[in-house]
């Protein structure tokens, strides 16, 4: 991945091979095998108008001719193929929003219970959080976005970034367990608001941390009404969602034996309440994907200044553009030979 403001579409300056020395020794090679055969000529009688009269272009065969250059095209393009042509491809749009944005997700222990619904069916709450937050992460075009997972400790899963599909990479890889069964959520707060502030751009950019857990904090040193009031101080401001109800609930187990065990979780409103109110955010709880909505019309609604972003692209392989291509002139090149001018055995 890489940056560059100089092409704004594919252009012939974005095209590169991989192995120049291949494409031009394969050229080489098919401008001898195309001097070779034209020099021999045409070997075979059309049929039916063998013996007749040439046209006005005298011994050009025309059919022949067409039939040369598409084989002679396919082997071009063959060559291109083995010498691994790449081009550019743009990874996101040229403006943006101005938000920067960090998710905090839960990756504790607790996230295993069966309280949440997910397409008309019983799902962890950590499967409806990654559903959400992939959702959530595809609607927010042009922002950057990173992700931080927490439980008994917090660490960066992926750093603020606009490629999106670099954050849903790395969503997928969040489990139960990673990081302890423990909840942390001073910590997740203190490190999602250090990935915003550490991660430059303007003064007055839109830095939102979007807080996603079931739980009641119960490790780490830092509390979390003192990490909202420092994220405040450092211009984040904090979106709680709460997964999940309360009382007793059913929790996944390993292994398709095992009894269904029931612990009582529940969800710290008021924890979440509070940290949300100390950065002038809101606060959420969704059971479904339906109720994440409101997250992003709250952030929608914020009055995020666009600002320009230098494009991004990345190199992409063109070999099955290019073997497609040369496929589609050895079929015209025998539809040719074998159709519309027969050749004789």
């Amino acid at each position: 991945m890489w940056r560059t403001s100089a092409l704004s579409a594919l252009s012939a300056r974005a095209l590169t091979v991989e192995a120049p020395l291949v494409l031009w020794l394969g050229l080489a090679a098919l401008v001898g095998f195309a001097l070779v055969v034209a020099l021999r000529g045409p070997r075979r009688v059309r049929v039916p108008s063998a013996g007749a009269a040439r046209g006005p272009l005298g011994a050009l065969d025309l059919p022949w001719v067409a039939s040369l250059a598409l084989r002679l095209g396919a082997l071009a393009l063959v060559a291109v193929t083995a010498a691994r042509p790449v081009g550019l491809v743009a990874e996101n749009p040229a403006s943006g929003s101005g938000v920067d944005l960090v998710i905090a997700l839960d990756a504790s222990g607790s996230m295993l219970a069966l309280d949440a619904e997910l397409d008309g069916r019983q799902v962890t709450r950590l499967d409806l959080a990654k559903r959400v937050v992939a959702d959530f992460v595809r609607a927010r075009s042009g922002d950057r976005i990173g992700l931080v997972a927490f439980g008994e400790h917090a660490f960066t899963q992926c750093p603020l970034t606009v490629d999106h599909r670099l954050v849903l990479e790395s969503l997928e890889r969040v489990d139960v367990g990673v990081v302890g069964d423990a909840t942390a959520l001073g910590e997740a707060i203190g490190l999602g608001a250090r990935r915003l502030r550490s991660a430059g751009g303007p003064e007055d950019a839109r830095r939102i941390l979007v807080l996603v857990t079931d739980g009641r904090h119960n490790s780490g040193k830092l509390a979390p009404k003192t990490a909202a009031d420092l994220a405040r101080l450092g211009g984040v401001r904090i979106h709680a969602v709460g997964i999940g109800t309360d009382g007793l609930v059913p929790f996944a187990q390993p292994g398709a034996e095992a009894p269904m065990r029931f612990e009582r979780v529940d969800l710290d409103r008021e924890t979440l309440q509070l940290v949300a109110d100390a950065t002038g955010g809101r606060f959420f709880q969704a059971r479904r994907p339906e109720d994440l909505r409101a997250v992003t019309d709250a952030i929608d609604r914020l009055e995020a200044r666009p600002r320009a972003l230098d494009p991004r692209f990345r190199h992409a392989s063109l070999a099955p553009l290019t073997l497609a291509l040369a496929l589609a002139l050895l079929v015209s090149e025998a539809a040719l030979a074998h159709g519309l001018v027969r050749r004789l055995p």
